[in-house]
């Protein structure tokens, strides 16, 4: 038998087994044997042809009760438990059960009953069709509903891959219906929020997209405002792009640039190139951390631009350089800046000449060069401009500042080639002459440089005919400081500019020791000024008429430690040059104020006394001179009249100008004015109406010859007289003989100084005389 036969039988057997042994438990407990066999016939006669006998037994295997098959003798022995055993009784197959059945007594019998096969495959029949047609039933309605299940899935999965297909073609806003409860809507909802999270993600993405990120920015941002062009060099394969603002730089239209790597070698400077790739290699090789290197490019009208380029190479893994990329920027304004910065520092900004310290260092090259060449001779040049600082202070700044420029452009015209020319200080020049054959080549130089070319002063109807004074030091191998040739250039100028004979002087080793001994003096006089150490000598001036002292000339002496009593031409010059002047004539006039007051004090009545004080050029130039002098003589309760102010004068040139008004104020004062020096120097008589004075000085070089030129006799004749036209008294200064005071008598002067009537001397024995006249030479 198959599986669901057996299962048949099984089910059909207990289930008779179970009722058999139910009722014979029921009638056997009380041996109600009879009752029981009844029932068992009835039960046998309604199950048809299914139960065949039934039989219970004793223990003894007595028969207590048989029902069905009386003919049967014997009982056949059991097929076992629900195992197939046929018999042939009543030409029907049977099984055979038997069970154990506990009887009365607790005595254990068994019942046995047969059922006939038939039966059972009948019923084995009506169960597999019975279970064919639940089957093929439960077959239909799971294909049913796996039918309406598929609809159902394939329908919404259909939507779904709709919905899938256009958010990947890009409609966002598609959307799935997402009703009811079910697994399906709720992935219908979770497909929705994806595909509208989806859009949202995408729609900011585009946005970001839409505009540079905060770095991307920053770098357009950096780049915009550096205004740098850009360029990028593919190492490997040989291209480079250059940017539009690259293309600007170079003066070009956007885009023009071929994208070749070396293009920019044809717009670069000649002399920058070899720089340029040796910086570029050595980068590439790794040598520097970063391409750096300014150079100048060529612009379409041929003028130069400066630029700094720079780049930074990227590596592969074997640290080859394959690609290079960085930036150009315009720096010509930074560059000519810096240029012009370095070239003001080395530069004089009036004269455009190199300065001291540029001047110093070509000297060192020279001195490098001599070093290596011993037969490498040059020679420097120190240059100054006699009387410069007059012509300054009579005629301002600038009138000198022109003069400075001209003797800058006569000093260059006169360079050869190779040679430099320097303003070393306010009106002093150098000139460094390269490669010179001996000294002869220096002084021929010199001397083309020693007359200046003459200057129209505009407004003062005059003309400067000025000139040079030179100092000259030509190398030898042992000097090595450029210094030391500029100071004893210095030295040899200082002895030309105390030269009468020669506006030129070469250096000789006794200079340095002169230059030792100026060095010591400086310091000396500023020393006796700080302990107002220097005294006035006076020196008288006399009527010509009697021989009367009538005044004093205030000058100054300097009483030194060690080099005795030192005249005015040995220290005034120093002082002038270190600018002590003012200071000096201010003590001088305290002194002289001084001196009066106490003559006054001890002689009340000693006729009136008047002191000549001078003034130098750059007391004239100070604003306030008048206002200090006149401090000076009445804090000492001194009366204006008393002094008597002497300027030269070539510093009279300008009637309007600082020094004229200085002495109109000191006249309108009480003072009166001498002019100095008279007929010398750059004036002519055509202003001498303009000049505030009261008295003029003929220059000692008119007296020196009066007594042998009959012309210049007549000249001084002729001054004299014009002086007195115009109210002025004239005094002849430097008179040494009694020839010379004689003519000047003869010729209408009024008063006469010199050796002849007395030399400068102290306060006590100058003025000791004015009671006495002076007839005799003191020597």
């Amino acid at each position: 038998m198959n599986n669901a036969a057996s299962a048949s039988f099984d089910t059909l057997v207990v289930q008779n087994a179970s009722m058999l042994h139910a009722m014979a438990v029921a009638y056997g407990d009380q041996q109600r044997y009879g009752e029981l066999q009844d029932v068992l016939g009835e039960l046998l006669a309604d199950s048809g042809e299914g139960l065949i006998y039934v039989r219970v037994v004793s223990p003894d295997d007595r028969l207590l009760v048989s029902a069905g098959l009386p003919e049967m003798r014997q009982l056949p022995p059991p097929t076992g438990e629900l195992t197939d055993s046929l018999d042939g009784v009543l030409g029907k197959p049977l099984i055979h059960v038997r069970k154990p059945l506990l009887l009365p007594r607790n005595e254990v019998g068994f019942l046995q009953f047969g059922v006939a096969v038939s039966v059972l495959a009948a019923a084995r029949q009506a169960i597999v069709e019975q279970g064919t047609i639940i089957a093929l039933s439960e077959i239909a309605l799971t294909a049913l509903l796996l039918s309406v299940i598929g609809y159902l899935l394939t329908h919404n999965l259909g939507r779904l891959l709709a919905g899938s297909k256009a958010i990947a073609e890009g409609h966002l806003d598609h959307r799935l219906p997402a009703e009811g409860e079910d697994e399906l809507a709720v992935l219908a909802r979770h497909f929705n929020i994806m595909a509208s999270n989806l859009q949202q993600r995408i729609t900011e993405l585009q946005h970001t997209a839409s505009r540079p990120s905060a770095s991307e920015e920053r770098y357009a941002l950096a780049i915009g405002g550096a205004n740098d062009g850009l360029w990028d060099w593919d190492i490997e394969g040989g291209s480079a792009y250059y940017s539009d603002r690259y293309c600007e730089i170079l003066g070009l239209a956007p885009g023009s640039l071929p994208s070749r790597p070396d293009v920019i070698f044809a717009y670069m400077h000649p002399d920058d190139i070899e720089n340029y790739r040796d910086r570029m290699i050595a980068h590439l090789k790794g040598e520097s951390a970063q391409f750096m290197v300014e150079h100048r490019v060529r612009l379409p009208d041929h003028r130069y631009r400066w630029v700094l380029t720079r780049g930074v190479a990227r590596r592969n893994e074997r640290s080859r350089a394959v690609r290079m990329a960085g930036s150009i920027g315009d720096v010509d304004l930074r560059k000519r800046a810096e240029q012009q910065l370095l070239h003001d520092a080395l530069h004089d900004s009036l004269t455009g000449l190199p300065n001291r310290a540029m001047f110093l260092e070509h000297a060192l090259r020279a001195i490098g060069q001599q070093r290596r060449d011993r037969r490498y001779r040059f020679a420097v040049l120190a240059i100054n401009i006699e009387r410069f600082s007059l012509v300054n202070d009579s005629y301002g700044h600038a009138v000198g500042d022109e003069l400075l420029r001209r003797v800058a452009r006569h000093i260059s015209n006169s360079m050869r080639e190779g040679d430099v020319a320097a303003r070393v200080g306010g009106d002093q020049f150098a000139l460094l002459l390269n490669g010179i054959g001996d000294s002869t080549d220096a002084l021929r130089i010199a001397e083309s440089l020693v007359e200046l070319p003459g200057i129209d002063i505009a407004g003062a109807g005059c003309s400067l005919d000025l000139h040079c004074r030179i100092g000259v030091v030509v190398s030898d191998p042992q000097r090595e400081d450029p210094e030391s040739l500029l100071r004893d250039a210095d030295n040899a100028l200082h002895r030309a500019r105390r030269s009468s004979t020669s506006a030129i002087e070469f250096f000789h080793d006794s200079m340095h020791t002169q230059a030792v001994r100026t060095l010591q003096l400086e310091a000396d006089l500023r020393e006796a000024l700080r302990t107002r150490s220097l005294t006035v000598h006076y020196q008288a001036i006399v009527a010509l008429a009697d021989g009367q002292p009538t005044s004093f000339e205030a000058l100054v002496r300097w009483p030194h430690p060690v080099h005795g009593m030192m005249p005015p031409s040995e220290f005034v010059p120093l002082a002038e040059t270190l600018d002590l002047i003012h200071e000096l004539g201010m003590q001088v006039l305290e002194t002289a104020c001084t001196d009066i007051r106490e003559h006054l004090s001890l002689h009340p009545a000693a006729p009136a006394l008047r002191v000549g004080v001078n003034l130098s050029a750059r007391q004239l130039a100070r604003p306030r001179l008048a206002e200090e002098l006149l401090e000076v003589i009445d804090r000492n309760k001194v009366s204006r009249k008393c002094l008597r102010f002497e300027v030269t004068e070539s510093l009279l040139t300008q009637p309007d100008g600082p020094a004229s008004r200085t002495l109109q104020a000191l006249r309108s004062a009480g003072c009166s004015v001498l002019i100095d020096d008279f007929g010398t120097g750059y004036s002519t008589l055509s202003y001498l109406h303009t000049i505030p004075c009261d008295v003029v000085k003929l220059d000692g070089s008119f007296v020196h010859s009066i007594t042998e030129d009959p012309r210049l006799r007549a000249i001084v004749r002729r001054s004299i007289q014009l002086a007195h036209d115009l109210g002025m008294t004239v005094v002849a200064e430097c008179i040494e003989t009694e020839a010379q005071h004689r003519i000047l008598r003869e010729v209408g002067c009024d008063y006469g100084q010199g050796y002849l009537f007395a030399r400068p001397m102290p306060r006590e024995r100058a003025w000791s005389r004015l009671q006495t006249k002076v007839t005799e030479v003191h020597s």
